[in-house]
């Protein structure tokens, strides 16, 4: 696929998770009778917009977010003011428009302003005082449906305080700033059902469902249909009750063979192999060369892939400056690693875990008889123990069940929900992790390129994945996101008084700078980052 292509995949997936948050927005705003001006995807210029009944919906240039922009959220919503000059065209004696400017019309009337009230609290009528150019005083009452006409391209209609957000009942105003984030989770929620569906739900029992080819496991002889009870490595003996604690086993391993035990008709049979090794933190892995240092396998558009590493390479060194362990004692910046004593993936394996706080590591390899020095951006792994992971090439089963896939559905959800308290836990509390390490638009897609390129359905997942953390994001109680705005109805709840309209959008509108200058900073570590 072109550069193009995945720009598109890009914005399309970005696109409809910012969508389905709007629209939430949209119709329980719209379901309590709340003005909708504009429902818009992305920020900026109007590429495309287009009016109906009330609303304008907009496609704008900057594909980053959205809005709905409810009447009485921005406490400036009148835009005139006493001894204003405007232009006033009337229908059925009452005013339809208020020209800002002076139009090109014959059926227009001139007005300075004395006195109105376009808001209308209590049921009031909606009025314009005003002087002609005569110098007489006119009365006239406005329609609750007029609109300002900004300039000759641009409207906006009146906003009455029955037709505002600070109208409505408090749980009519709570429903309409979380339904966003609701949605994202409903969405979610139903692609990995979809997914489920497609795929299967995993079962739990630890059954081999198959065996991959030339693995460890196929190559010690495990079988598809045995029953995993136990796992031993270094003199420790697991017993296996369910498939997750194969993997919670085998996150102990360090190195050398480990022994299986099976059930097979009956009867217990134990095989010893020794685990492939994956380098998560640049992409390539051992395949069946553990006894050599050759790759055997580079994960679609890792790090590794871009550097230009290639399946087949035989590692002769590596070396590279280690970065600092704020979380340790002993400073590690500036240690110099520089292996050449290399015979297999087990010291391959102890090298690599040296680099685990996104270092670059310089890699010396023999491609066909020809040395060639790669360097390789790895990316941070936060402690050693995360750089790699070994795997033996047993698959799980699946089971196709519509109600077990609803509910796994709920779990997928869940789950992302949890890797988002893991992420702020690390943020808050590890000393090696921090705002740098967020991503911004340039590494989601650069995830969203990997993950198209693993397969369709590889992308729903991502979907999903991002629906879920963008409905959770939304909720944290920050100025600008719905999470603050939630704290302010939370206090107008609990003190049975509304916070000041301007205080409240003064402190969003310093939030929302706050976040653009997070978000450029965010931005260019991204660049940096993926450019190595």
């Amino acid at each position: 696929m072109s550069f193009i292509i995945y720009i598109l995949i890009f914005l399309l997936v970005l696109g409809l998770v910012v969508l389905v948050h709007e629209f939430g927005h949209f119709v329980f705003a719209k379901r309590a009778g709340i003005l909708c001006h504009e429902f818009s995807i992305g920020m900026g210029p109007a590429l495309y917009k287009i009016k109906k009944n009330e609303t304008v919906y907009a496609i704008r240039a900057i594909p980053l977010g959205g809005y709905v922009a409810m009447a009485g959220e921005d406490p400036e919503t009148e835009k005139i003011k006493k001894g204003q000059v405007v232009y006033l065209q009337m229908e059925n004696a009452q005013v339809k428009k208020i020209y800002l400017y002076k139009p090109q019309l014959s059926n227009v009337t001139y007005a300075k302003i004395i006195n109105y009230d376009l808001y209308g609290k209590d049921n009031k009528n909606l009025f314009i005082e005003y002087v002609d150019l005569d110098g007489t005083t006119h009365h006239v009452t406005v329609n609750r449906d007029a609109y300002y006409q900004i300039d000759e391209k641009n409207e906006l209609q009146i906003a009455p305080f029955d037709r505002c957000f600070e109208s409505k009942p408090w749980l009519s105003r709570f429903m309409a700033v979380i339904a966003g984030a609701l949605f994202n989770f409903i969405l979610a929620t139903i692609i990995f059902l979809i997914i489920n569906l497609v795929t299967g739900v995993p079962v739990s029992d630890p059954i081999i469902a198959d065996v991959s080819n030339n693995s460890p496991a196929a190559l010690s002889g495990l079988q598809k249909g045995d029953k995993i009870i136990s796992i031993k490595m270094q003199d420790k003996v697991t017993t296996i009750h369910k498939w997750s604690d194969i993997s919670k086993a085998m996150d102990y391993y360090v190195s050398g063979d480990i022994t299986i035990t099976v059930l097979r008709n009956n009867q217990e049979y134990q095989y010893t192999l020794s685990p492939e090794i994956y380098i998560g933190t640049i992409g390539i892995g051992s395949g069946s060369y553990l006894e050599s240092t050759k790759i055997g396998y580079i994960q679609a558009n890792s790090n590794a892939d871009k550097a230009g590493l290639k399946v087949g390479d035989v590692i002769k060194r590596i070396s590279g400056t280690l970065n600092e362990d704020e979380n340790t004692e002993i400073i590690e910046k500036g240690t110099v690693i520089n292996e050449t004593n290399l015979t297999n993936w087990d010291d391959l394996n102890k090298v690599f875990s040296k680099f685990y706080l996104a270092e670059k590591i310089t890699i010396v390899v023999d491609r066909d008889g020809v040395e060639k020095t790669i360097t390789v951006q790895a990316i941070k792994a936060i402690e050693s123990k995360n750089v790699s992971s070994p795997t033996i090439g047993i698959i799980q089963g699946t089971e196709h069940n519509l109600f077990k896939a609803i509910g796994k559905g709920f779990t997928d959800t869940f789950e992302v929900i949890g890797s988002v308290f893991a992420t702020l836990g690390l943020l808050f509390g590890d000393r090696n992790v921090g705002v740098g390490d967020l991503s911004g638009p340039v590494g989601i897609y650069d995830m969203t390129k990997t993950f198209a390129m693993a397969g369709f359905t590889s992308l729903l997942f991502w979907i999903g994945f991002i629906s879920a953390n963008i409905g959770f994001v939304n909720l944290l109680p920050l100025p600008a996101l719905d999470g603050g705005r939630l704290i302010f109805l939370l206090i107008e709840g609990i003190a049975r008084k509304p916070i000041n309209r301007k205080v409240e959008g003064y402190i969003h509108t310093v939030g929302f700078i706050l976040f653009m200058l997070l978000f450029l900073y965010v931005t260019f570590n991204d660049i940096i980052r993926i450019r190595g």
